[in-house]
């Protein structure tokens, strides 16, 4: 293989992009200067309209983290609609999901508190084929209660 065919081979110049970046990584970085006053206000703005949420428990880590989580609706005391955005996963703009029981361990989807097994949750809806974030639960008594329709209101009357 010619010297100038090898500089132009994508796996070879993928390697040696990911080898650079891991030898930057792990050398120590020198003082970075001061970012522009319009990039960090751009950061501030993400940053307040993307709260990150950190787990409760270190040993229990948000299977998640980097989901952005948003309940748009409460159709009723035992449905929700979940807006759900993970770069890493999936994006559901407008998902179902019920309440129902933790089987197992974890933390809240929305707040990271730890959820036990045997816990009121929600959960998405179970469909076929199966949505990525099935796992995800949301503690029930971090769920907002606001936005609840007509059919939930007739339950309480009668």
């Amino acid at each position: 293989m010619t010297a100038l065919a090898r500089s132009a081979d994508p796996w070879l110049q993928t390697v040696r992009s990911l080898t650079a970046t891991h030898n930057r990584a792990a050398a120590p970085a020198p003082q970075q200067k001061a970012a522009h006053p319009f990039l960090e206000r751009l950061t501030r703005a993400w940053e307040r309209d993307h709260p990150r949420v950190v787990s409760a428990s270190p040993e229990s880590p948000r299977p998640f983290p980097e989901a952005v989580v948003r309940v748009i609706e409460r159709p009723s005391s035992a449905t929700a609609i979940v807006y759900w955005s993970d770069a890493a996963t999936c994006h559901y703009g407008y998902q179902g999901w019920r309440v129902t029981t933790a089987t197992s361990d974890g933390a809240c989807a929305l707040t990271g508190a730890l959820i036990h097994r045997g816990d009121s949750v929600y959960r998405p809806s179970q469909r076929d084929p199966k949505p990525q974030n099935a796992s995800a639960m949301i503690l029930a008594a971090s769920m907002p209660q606001g936005e609840t329709s007509d059919a939930d209101l007739q339950d309480q009357h009668a």
